[in-house]
């Protein structure tokens, strides 16, 4: 009666050990292959833009803002168009602060031209889609 009980606790430890083998292979992560290539954004540099400031009438100060940005392109492909579109997109920048006195330019002034600046670019170079618009340097003197 000794052989049959160990040949019985034999199996049993078989299947379970089979048992919690395939439940393991089954639902714990494994590393994922890579079969498709990740879409890495592409962020390209606008020129430095320097630009004159609406002073109001109240003074004869003038002000001025310099500002370096970056555009974020879901693909690099799209960068020799809007590259070609730069011009246009200066001319918003330079329309943009003429009529901007520096005083909106403070708290959330920034983020409002962001948000002006990143509408007005999308309908510059339509139908690529710009992402995101990065300030690098936004200097108000």
């Amino acid at each position: 009666m000794g052989k049959p009980l160990w040949a019985v606790l034999a199996g049993i430890v078989l299947l379970g050990g089979g048992g919690i083998a395939w439940w393991r292979f089954h639902h714990i992560a494994h590393p994922v292959t890579e079969t498709a290539k990740l879409a890495v954004p592409y962020v390209m540099a606008l020129p430095s833009l320097m630009s004159t400031l609406d002073s109001g009438t109240d003074t004869g100060r003038s002000y001025f803002v310099r500002v370096t940005a970056q555009l974020q392109l879901s693909d690099e492909k799209d960068a020799f168009a809007v590259k070609a579109k730069f011009p246009e997109i200066q001319d918003l920048f330079q329309t943009y602060f003429h009529n901007t006195r520096p005083d909106e330019l403070a708290g959330v002034g920034i983020y409002r031209l962001r948000e002006a600046m990143l509408a007005q670019i999308n309908n510059i170079v339509a139908p690529i889609q710009v992402q995101n618009l990065f300030f690098t340097e936004l200097l108000v003197q």
